[in-house]
């Protein structure tokens, strides 16, 4: 009876349910466009989101005005997160429209702020004397108190913080106690699971000495500098903090996973079209972390089989560590300016010595080439090409995918000569800077790059440089910047300029604005950088994904009429 009553009455209510199209935030509580009182936001708070204006199949919320209780009550706690304990909410239903007009009110303020007896820490708080107090702040700064002990050296902290809020002042006043008790080292490391990998590679990834200060963050570099060889399935870097000992020692406990694997990706970008990729992956091959890849790579411009050997680590007397790989590939390429089949031989050893990384070897290749350029007909042809090269890297950015902040810089130098046995003799560089900063919460991001390319004499058709593209200059198509013939076909060069800059911007999680400007310069003739720049500018957007950012540009030569637009994923920088 009772479950029949209940039924009656949940149906009553749901028939005397309205729904509405359109509920609107009002008052002075309202923040224009965007902001933590935003319109938007309040969307959210209350489960309601607008789907974002990329996503046009999705369905606009809709709104219960039985549910408008319930929409006042998590509104009014989110204010009160934010330091709004006298926030006034009224609202109407007419037959349009549910309206919920906001008023904030005067917000809490912080009073007084007290850390003792370790008064030095007041400067990892996020917020100062004066500030509206948040409960999200707050919880803030209890995190980096605690996290700020760990990496000083006091594991064993007694912490505990504490907020006096006065409502009839609206005032509150904050009380932090942090004992740090004795500061610890790091001392023996026991490492267990770790497979057919030898301990001294394990050793290798331990960014910390006995006898260090215990610090939180060595010990996260630790296991991630691990977790990047690939082959474990359960990393633990676990210190064993006792209460009477001055000295920690650490277990890194570890599992071997899979190390084979079949991996195939597909996708498309502006530049190459559809591609697709098959390859079969050993990441432990013979153990100590060789990898074993082969696999096939097409594209609309073709195809690439390949096989990749890698060996991280072969000690040389004298030398000590290097790493060597080996990369061996038949393909069949059309671009524009040409058509190259061919079979390459990378031969790469690599050391890193204070903080940069070099790496050197030969290069052999055996390609018939089919010219598209007017006037280079005796161009195409057979050519075996031996070469020695050389390359410098230093990368301190924040991220490989999606960087906010850092550097990168590297030096490529190849030589060919006929002393090798090669149909060429040349000298090639090139030079590529990048530089990231972010602002506002990682919100702001600037980001510019820099590509400076020499070759000492003309050289063929598919020994040139080119520009433009979705990672150049993006107000032309692919390879698209620079003289070409009578047909159209581009010439490249053997002097390059690529300068590119761009500044994002969050709009929503996930999704950032842009806008961008690019110039370039290239040009027939050796060690010539005075030619005329071509400039483009554009605007795009980013979506980030968890395989990169989905990247969307639209550029605009300012030479030329017309515009070009670039499907990609990852970012230039």
């Amino acid at each position: 009876m009772k479950k029949f009553i209940f039924l009656l009455v949940f149906t009553a209510v749901a028939l005397l349910a309205k729904e509405f199209e359109k509920l609107e935030f009002q008052g002075k509580g309202i923040d224009f466009l965007m902001g933590t009182f935003s319109s938007s936001n309040l969307y959210k708070v209350i489960g309601k989101p607008y789907p974002p204006f990329y996503t046009p199949w999705r369905d606009d919320p809709t709104f219960d005005d039985l549910e408008l209780s319930k929409y006042e009550e998590v509104i009014t706690e989110y204010f009160y997160s934010h330091g709004y304990y006298n926030v006034e909410l009224n609202s109407t239903v007419n037959k349009s429209q549910i309206t919920i007009d906001i008023k904030k009110n005067n917000p809490i303020k912080i009073k007084e702020i007290k850390v003792h007896p370790t008064s030095g820490l007041v400067r990892y708080l996020p917020f100062k004397k004066g500030d509206i107090f948040t409960t999200e702040g707050f919880k803030t700064s209890k995190k980096n108190i605690e996290r700020k002990l760990l990496e000083e050296g006091y594991p064993r902290y007694f912490f505990e913080a504490k907020a006096y809020v006065d409502l009839d002042l609206y005032e509150v006043k904050l009380d932090y106690h942090a004992d740090k008790n004795m500061s610890v080292t790091l001392t023996d490391t026991v490492i267990e699971g770790r497979g057919d990998v030898k301990e001294e590679i394990i050793k290798e990834a331990i960014t910390y000495n006995n006898g260090d200060i215990y610090d939180i963050r060595e010990l996260e570099k630790t296991y991630d500098k691990i977790y990047e060889y690939g082959v474990y399935d359960y990393i633990t870097v676990e210190p064993k903090v006792e209460d009477n000992s001055t000295s920690v020692p650490v277990d890194i406990k570890l599992k071997m996973g899979d190390t084979k694997f079949i991996k195939n990706s597909f996708g498309y970008n502006t530049d190459t079209g559809p591609r697709g990729s098959l390859s079969w992956i050993d990441k432990n091959f013979f153990g100590n972390l060789k990898v074993f890849d082969i696999g096939i790579k097409a594209s609309n411009l073709g195809y690439e089989i390949y096989n990749i050997f890698y060996n991280p680590r072969i000690i040389l007397p004298y030398v000590g560590k290097i790493d060597f790989k080996n990369e061996i590939d038949y393909h069949l390429i059309d671009y524009d300016s040409y058509e190259e089949k061919g079979l390459v031989n990378r031969v790469t050893f690599g050391k890193k010595v204070f903080g940069l990384e070099h790496y050197f070897g030969l290069l052999t290749e055996i390609n018939t080439i089919t010219s598209k350029v007017d006037g280079t007909e005796d161009e195409s042809g057979s050519y075996f090409i031996n070469s020695l090269f050389y390359r410098l890297l230093i990368d301190k950015r924040d991220s490989k995918v999606d960087a906010k902040r850092g550097y990168y810089a590297s030096l490529y130098l190849e030589k060919s000569d006929k002393v090798l046995g090669s149909d060429l003799d040349y000298l090639k560089a090139l030079i590529e800077l990048r530089y990231i900063k972010s602002y506002m919460a990682d919100k702001l991001t600037f980001g510019i790059k820099t590509r400076i390319g020499s070759i000492n004499s003309d050289v063929p058709t598919f020994k040139r440089f080119y520009t433009g593209g979705s990672f150049t200059n993006r107000g032309y198509d692919f390879q698209e910047l620079g003289l070409k013939d009578s047909q159209g076909v581009p010439r490249g060069g053997v002097s390059l300029i690529d300068i590119l800059s761009e500044v994002r911007y969050e709009v929503y999680p996930k999704l950032h604005g842009v806008a961008f400007y690019d110039s370039s310069m290239i040009s027939l003739e050796p060690h010539t950088f005075d030619d005329d720049f071509h400039d483009s500018w554009g605007l795009g957007v980013r979506y980030l994904t968890p395989i990169g950012p989905f990247r969307l540009d639209f550029g605009f030569p300012r030479d030329e009429s017309g515009w070009t637009f670039h499907i990609s994923i990852g970012q230039v920088f």
